[in-house]
């Protein structure tokens, strides 16, 4: 008879699902990580996801997710009405850690960073920072974002845009053509070497530079970030069409 037995990888992950911002383009008075979804909320399923596609095969030792000021009571109550959550964390033995953020998304993610980092105990460990509005991103796409990290030291899922490509300037001209097969449209999550990450956020504080995302500054003071096949389903929950994605 055949025993099925699961590898867990040394390496330690830690993951972040940022839900800190006030969708204020989604309207409708609900926040949209909030919103229904499946068995319990779009930021539920996220998590959800996360601890499938990782647990079985790697060491989860923190879970972050970030709220709005003053909204952990309710971040909490959205990530558990999937009462699944709870047995992910009993089966993988982590417990999700919720935290405020910020003013922005660059100051939310770092608040998530330290948090882990005043628990880490200087364990070799990966991250991985997701939107919270991203609930149809697959277990391979975070599982192969992860590896790739591991492999290259950090990783984004991006796709080729379909459309052409132009740059404009302030006045609404074109003044550039530029090559569809040199450019992506970057996904997340995003997976680095955590130390490494962590040290270049609070250079970036220490400068007072705003970043659009985690893959800028690790460009800025760290290296290049490996690009892997993106998905054409995880979109971002931006805009009122998206949530017929939901319904």
């Amino acid at each position: 008879m055949m025993i099925l037995t699961t590898t867990i990888h040394s390496k330690n992950i830690s993951i972040i699902i940022t839900a800190a911002g006030s969708s204020t383009r989604i309207g409708g008075g609900i926040k949209k990580e909030y919103l229904p979804y499946k068995n319990g909320t779009v930021i539920s399923t996220c998590a959800k996801s996360f601890f499938k596609a990782i647990g079985p095969k790697y060491k989860i030792v923190h879970f972050v997710i970030t709220t709005p000021p003053n909204a952990i009571e309710q971040s909490k109550k959205a990530v558990y009405s999937d009462s699944e959550i709870q047995s992910l964390e009993e089966q993988f033995n982590v417990k999700i850690n919720f935290v405020e953020g910020s003013s922005t998304r660059q100051k939310s993610v770092f608040n998530g960073l330290n948090a882990i980092a005043t628990l880490n105990n200087n364990q070799e460990n990966y991250v991985l920072i997701h939107d919270g509005a991203r609930p149809f991103v697959s277990e391979q796409t975070i599982l192969q974002t992860l590896e790739a990290a591991i492999q290259y030291g950090a990783s984004v899922p991006g796709l080729t845009p379909t459309d052409t490509q132009k740059q404009i300037n302030s006045e609404g001209f074109i003044e550039k053509h530029l090559e569809r097969k040199s450019l992506v449209a970057v996904q997340t999550p995003q997976g680095f070497e955590f130390n490494q990450l962590y040290e270049a956020h609070k250079k970036s504080i220490l400068e007072n530079v705003e970043y659009t995302d985690d893959t800028e500054i690790w460009g800025k003071y760290c290296g290049a970030v490996k690009v892997i096949e993106g998905d054409s389903n995880n979109i971002k929950i931006t805009y009122p069409a998206d949530l017929k994605r939901i319904e």
